[in-house]
């Protein structure tokens, strides 16, 4: 757990309770911050349910937020998800602005207690944020660099150890609602992969998305930019770092043959930026201990995860994470002869057009399950694409592996849809999956 200790001593907040609005995972570890150095806290959030936790970790209800004096507080400390501005602004927020009372995220509060101590590592974009995260504390650790990784994914930024030592290295993803809410932040190495549409809701249009990733690059030590999209590039125009390395996947210098966990254009993006991470850290690294670091990684769960390799030809790719058609064209577009299953609750039908008609030349047969599956066997007819209505994952499943037989092909479960009208989330959907194909394995060796 990271020390705060740097609060008693900081005249803006000694002596002085702090209140947080969201009780998620981030909002859980700052209680136990907080109080495991005397601080005094108040905790709101719209579930009510959630009060009890609240108090069993030492936080005190707030009942009557709207009659609470916020200029008593050091900071109101924000979990990412709640609004600042658009669609609506959460009341306590708004509260808490018209008083003049700090607002600031977990991160911001890292980024204080260990900008003297220890590498940080920064890395946001709108796509492959975790695989670049994760993959870039393994090729550290790989190459004898004491790495971990956290914030928006795995342990919240303070709950993450304390490394005193300035060689240790933190690698967080961010994303741009925890990027809102870091006026001062900046990590050593700030790492940008893409920038598409997005959270347009939570942003009110592109440049107040762009601007939320923009933040964190402003007087950075170094900023590494992979440059491949419109967005990414005119987020350059302006960067401001001591010094700026502009990138693209189609000019690694790494030979990316017979990475299947790293397989496609979008992983080139996430290793493009790990590799330059790397070398600015360590430029003594060379090409070849940075692919064998790579030929080591496992890749993430639900995330174009390697479920099984059957009879040497047969790849079954779970892709649970896919759950709009933009996630699912990265899968489509990465994998050969493929028998797609996908389906579940649509963000929009329509999306599944251009997902059908620009990247679905590499699909044999569809398996669709779920609300959508009269949707995309409409737009799967109106391209020529075979498919069948299979109801639910099983039957999907099932049907595949009978399809493909024993070509050389692709199983790949990238849904396209969310999960919830079948399943609780897309990790439970990707678990059942996953299984399915490890049943099928011993009923074929049984």
């Amino acid at each position: 757990m990271i020390d705060l200790s740097f609060l008693q001593s900081n005249p803006n907040y000694a002596g002085k309770p702090v209140m947080i609005l969201g009780l998620a995972r981030s909002g859980i570890v700052a209680l136990r911050s907080f109080k495991a150095h005397d601080i005094e806290v108040f905790v709101y959030d719209d579930n009510k349910d959630t009060r009890k936790i609240a108090e069993e970790y030492g936080g005190i209800w707030v009942d009557n937020p709207l009659e609470f004096d916020f200029t008593s507080l050091a900071f109101l400390m924000v979990a990412p998800g709640i609004p600042l501005y658009y669609p609506k602004p959460h009341f306590i927020t708004e509260q808490a602005r018209l008083q003049n009372c700090p607002i600031l995220s977990d991160i911001e509060l890292f980024g204080l207690a260990k900008k003297d101590n220890s590498i940080i590592i920064g890395i946001t974009g709108t796509n492959g944020k975790s695989t670049t995260t994760v993959l870039a504390e393994h090729v550290l650790r790989e190459l004898n660099k004491n790495a971990v990784c956290g914030g928006n994914i795995g342990v919240p930024a303070l709950g993450l150890p304390d490394f005193e030592d300035k060689d240790s290295i933190y690698v967080l993803e961010l994303s741009s609602f925890q990027l809102d809410l870091c006026p001062n932040f900046r990590p050593h190495i700030a790492v940008l992969l893409n920038i598409t549409p997005d959270h347009l809701d939570r942003h009110n249009d592109m440049n107040g998305y762009v601007r939320a990733k923009s933040i964190m690059f402003d007087g950075v030590d170094t900023a590494i930019i992979v440059s491949d999209d419109e967005w990414s590039n005119k987020l350059l125009e302006n960067v401001k770092a001591d010094k700026i390395i502009k990138t693209s996947f189609k000019n690694i210098p790494i030979n990316l043959d017979d990475l299947l966990r790293l397989a496609g254009e979008h992983n080139a993006q996430n290793i493009t930026a790990v590799y330059h991470i790397c070398k600015k850290i360590m430029p003594e690294m060379t090409n070849q201990a940075f692919r064998s670091a790579l030929e080591t990684f496992k890749g993430l769960p639900h995330r174009q995860e390697i479920v099984s390799v059957q009879n040497s030809n047969l790849l079954f790719i779970n892709d649970s994470k896919a759950t709009n058609a933009d996630a699912a064209a990265v899968a489509l577009d990465t994998y050969k002869n493929i028998y797609w299953i996908a389906g579940g609750i649509a963000k929009s039908p329509k999306e599944f057009d251009d997902l059908i008609k620009n990247h679905g030349g590499n699909i044999c047969h569809a398996f669709l399950i779920g609300d959508a599956a009269d949707d995309l066997e409409h737009y799967l007819k109106k391209y020529n694409v075979q498919s069948q209505k299979c109801k639910t994952l099983d039957i999907a499943v099932e049907q595949s592996i009978a399809y493909a037989g024993d070509k050389s092909a692709s199983i790949v479960f990238s849904p396209a849809c969310a999960s919830f009208d079948q399943f609780l989330n897309f990790e439970e959907r990707g678990d059942a999956f996953r299984q399915l194909v490890i049943n099928s394995t011993k009923k074929k060796s049984a």
